[in-house]
């Protein structure tokens, strides 16, 4: 089932870069070239390390299999020095490609265009050079990025960090707070116990003031049987008690 599967891919990816290959020979727009090479870098190598994959796309176009091999450079040559200076678009990678897949280009890449393989090497070595600083360019990149994932990532954690170093510097002082605030409660009223001992009464000023008058009632005791007749009480009586 698995070979299945990888015949068919492989011969979709052929398919695919036979017509990259035709719009370039009818000399389609650069953009179009970009899109189309960048699906099918990995099958434009194979091309031309691999006969077999050539003469595949050499029986879909009706051309011999060093033309395939010679157009399938050129398009290479295309993406690794194109216009927009993009070294992703130069290796044939998306933008969030991981550096495992930079890496592996890049050896196809300096393996492909290694001087032993090719009698002109100054084209050879010139290829190289771009290639090696297209590899460099990249790893700049994707370092930048991982310092600056972990830039974010130490900020975000730094925050709930320096939280709870407020936090905790300030719930230190609450004990002292309360104390303080309860003896400030005790004074106050301590003062207003105070005032209000000293201050005159104003309701006691506005009652006029009653003299200490006496009555002195005499109850004869002549009804009480049980006491002798000629006993005689006199009780004194508070004025303020009959009123």
């Amino acid at each position: 089932m698995n070979t299945r599967e990888n015949a068919g891919a492989v011969k979709l990816r052929v398919l695919k870069t036979s017509t990259l290959i035709r719009r370039f020979l009818e000399k389609c727009p650069i953009t179009e070239i970009y899109d189309k090479a960048v699906r099918c870098y990995e099958t434009l190598i194979d091309s031309i390390e691999k006969p077999a994959i050539a003469k595949e796309i050499s029986a879909l176009l009706n051309i011999p299999a060093v033309k395939v091999k010679e157009h399938a450079e050129s398009v290479i040559n295309i993406l690794l020095f194109n216009k927009e200076n993009d070294p992703y678009l130069s290796f044939g990678l998306e933008r969030n490609a991981p550096f495992s897949e930079v890496n592996r280009k890049w050896r196809r890449l300096i393996v492909l265009y290694h001087p032993d393989r090719h009698q002109n090497q100054k084209i050879v070595e010139d290829k190289v050079k771009k290639i090696n600083e297209i590899y460099s360019e990249i790893q700049k990149i994707q370092n930048q990025k991982i310092i600056s994932g972990r830039f974010n990532t130490a900020s975000k954690m730094s925050v709930p960090q320096s939280n709870r170093i407020i936090r905790s510097r300030y719930l230190k002082y609450i004990p002292s707070l309360i104390i303080a605030l309860a003896v400030m409660i005790a004074l106050f009223s301590l003062v207003l116990f105070i005032f209000d001992l000293i201050s005159p009464d104003p309701s006691a000023s506005s009652r006029k003031p009653r003299g200490k008058e006496i009555k002195i009632i005499r109850i004869d005791l002549d009804n009480v049987n049980t006491l002798d007749r000629s006993l005689r009480c006199s009780f004194i009586i508070p004025c303020e008690t009959l009123l």
